[in-house]
């Protein structure tokens, strides 16, 4: 005899919104086999998703705060003001495009300047890398798989460094160039130094935060990030809008290409994080 079953979109429904707690799933399907109604099971399934919804919709907020916070506080010996007005007066569209994939924390030179850009990167290059040594041992009766969560993370310090190192020797170029902008106070190793320290612990800020909510299954830890950033970076962008100094079909395409990008690669790393998990 077939055992009764729940209404099937509103099973996946549960299983979806529940993943990773079965025992609740099983729950609910043993209280509707007891003689529940669908109408109860399908209460239960909306306020499972309710639930977890509101769930990731505090943690982004609480994501988008911080990057809010962030933005008070400019890298040591950087003089952000100034960045600012060389920015308003001179820097183009598509540099203003690139900041808002930062949290518009780039052109403030804030401590998030960085974002979570070098772990998107590090995780997309990786899930690269895993796929083709898969391929090219496919005919091996065995072989060790990629490391994922760890090789990205090594990946992505190492891509924080560069880019850190790489933007303080930007910075010190342009203040050195034509009148010389104050842009960097004290030029040299040490402003490099302390840039490197600045952005690299708080894009690991971020990881950390994005690899916890993954590891507790409270939601796509590095797309919530990801798409905080993106929130943040909002009442930066309406003047150039609303001015025309940013094309609104250029924004809206790179956002929906880059949010597709991202998609993809945090699915293929939260799948990784979960297998570590249950290893």
């Amino acid at each position: 005899m077939t055992e009764k079953q729940p209404p099937a979109l509103a099973r996946w429904l549960v299983k979806q919104a529940a993943r990773g707690n079965e025992a609740l799933v099983g729950d609910l399907l043993e209280e509707y086999r007891r003689g529940r109604s669908a109408v109860w099971y399908w209460r239960q399934a909306l306020t499972i998703v309710v639930v977890g919804r509101s769930t990731a919709a505090a943690l982004a907020f609480g994501i988008v705060a911080l990057y809010i916070l962030g933005s008070y506080f400019p890298i040591p010996g950087a003089n952000a003001s100034v960045l600012d007005l060389v920015n308003r007066r001179a820097v183009g569209a598509p540099f203003q495009l690139f900041n808002v994939l930062f949290g518009g924390q780039l052109s403030g030179l804030t401590v998030f300047a960085l974002g979570i850009g070098p772990y998107i990167s590090a995780a997309f290059l990786v899930q690269g890398a895993a796929l083709v040594w898969r391929f090219l041992n496919r005919h091996a009766e065995s072989w060790r798989p990629v490391p994922v969560v760890a090789s990205t993370w090594c990946v992505a310090l190492v891509l924080c460094a560069a880019q850190a190192v790489g933007l303080a020797t930007f910075l010190e170029r342009v203040s050195a160039a034509g009148g010389g902008l104050p842009i960097v106070d004290s030029p040299g190793w040490t402003f490099r130094f302390t840039t490197l320290v600045t952005l690299t612990a708080s894009t690991t800020c971020l990881m950390l935060i994005s690899d916890q909510i993954s590891k507790r299954r409270l939601g796509n830890g590095m797309l919530l990030v990801f798409g905080a950033g993106i929130v943040a970076a909002v009442p930066g962008i309406v003047g150039p809008l609303v001015t025309g100094r940013m094309d609104p079909f250029a924004l809206l395409n790179m956002l929906v290409v880059n949010t597709a990008v991202v998609t993809v690669v945090s699915l293929g790393y939260r799948r990784a994080i979960e297998r570590e998990l249950a290893s």
